[in-house]
């Protein structure tokens, strides 16, 4: 019996997923679609058809950013259903506990997070990477990053890079915190853990000299300079966990690509609070509980976490706060005072 069940709830939720996905994926790609024709005139269907291309490969990355909400959807209105239908009444009559009723929606959660995780979210941003080529507003833009920051704790410097294509830098700045030294270059390159710099500018107690190259030993590898090529939005979580993997062995802090990485993993675990929050929502049902009522209370719930997570991301990058506290405290708290309203209600 428990395995009919778990394997009749689990099919009802991926139909209703099924259905709100391409639900939203549609309205994303008809607002999408929209803001292309903007851009690029349509005079004929060849022009038609492209801005139709361009709009289908930028919109999955969209989708995929929201799709831990699409889940919120699916699982609280699935658990309505079940509810209203008086299903979870029969279930409660034959033995079954919330608990056990709440186990397919857990099942699927960690099933569509890791789906999310590993095949969706890279996807998207492969796509992306294919919009922008095909757009031809700067083939290079997804291979230079800009403005990036690396805290060298272990030798007491911080380091800024204007920008970075494969291991060429250009505009290098590196501060000695700890005797107040500076470093200026307009170019650099690096070749092992050496840094050759072009066109140097050095500050140190206050004399200001002028060379055309130097070479200092590098800080930062150049395994992990290739790596930072791309920006810490369009990285998957493959190489935000090789980068974090380099960065520790290299003793440097990469707080953007440290956040964005804990982000993704903070993010996978949502789809589980979402299950529990749904059923926060929906326990116990009653004729009350309107279609309208419950959505009030899933908008409400979004929102919140949406609006708790950007704040506290935003005190992560001004350094207020460590990067871990920002991306899990509230899901943890949220997620610990679902479970024990469950429980409770249970009991």
């Amino acid at each position: 019996m428990t395995g009919t069940l778990f394997k009749y709830i689990f099919k009802m939720q991926l139909k209703a997923m099924l259905f709100v996905s391409i639900f939203v994926f549609g309205l994303i790609l008809l607002f999408d679609f929209a803001e292309v024709t903007r851009k690029y005139p349509i005079s004929n269907m060849d022009e038609t058809l492209f801005a139709l291309k361009l709009s289908l490969l930028r919109t999955p990355s969209t989708f995929s950013e929201i799709l831990h909400y699409v889940y919120f959807i699916t699982a609280t209105f699935s658990l309505w259903n079940l509810c209203k239908s008086h299903q979870i009444t029969i279930l409660k009559s034959i033995g079954k506990s919330p608990r056990q009723i709440l186990y397919p929606f857990l099942g699927f959660a960690a099933v569509v997070s890791g789906i999310w995780l590993f095949v969706f979210h890279p996807a998207g941003l492969f796509l992306e990477t294919l919009y922008y080529k095909n757009t031809r507003s700067d083939v290079c833009s997804e291979k230079i990053n800009d403005n990036v920051w690396i805290d060298c704790s272990k030798t007491d410097q911080m380091i800024f890079i204007k920008s970075i294509f494969r291991d060429k830098i250009e505009g290098l700045s590196i501060f000695n915190l700890k005797n107040g030294s500076r470093i200026f270059a307009k170019h650099a390159n690096i070749n092992s853990s050496i840094w050759f710099l072009e066109n140097v500018t050095t500050i140190d107690n206050d004399k200001i000299k002028n060379v055309d190259t130097l070479e200092i030993p590098g800080t930062v590898s150049t395994d992990l300079v290739g790596l930072l090529s791309k920006s810490y939005k369009k990285q998957n979580i493959f190489d935000l966990y090789k980068i974090y993997k380099i960065q520790n062995k290299d003793h440097v802090i990469l707080k953007e690509y440290e956040l964005e990485l804990h982000k993704l993993l903070a993010n996978c675990f949502s789809f589980l609070f979402f299950a529990l929050a749904a059923a926060l929502i929906c326990f116990p049902i009653n004729r009350y509980k309107t279609k309208t009522n419950t959505a009030i209370k899933v908008i409400f719930i979004a929102v919140f976490l949406k609006f708790a997570n950007s704040m506290f991301e935003s005190l992560a990058y001004g350094g207020v706060i460590p990067v871990q506290f920002a991306c899990w405290a509230i899901l943890i708290m949220m997620t610990c005072i679902s479970i024990a309203v469950l429980i409770w209600r249970e009991v």
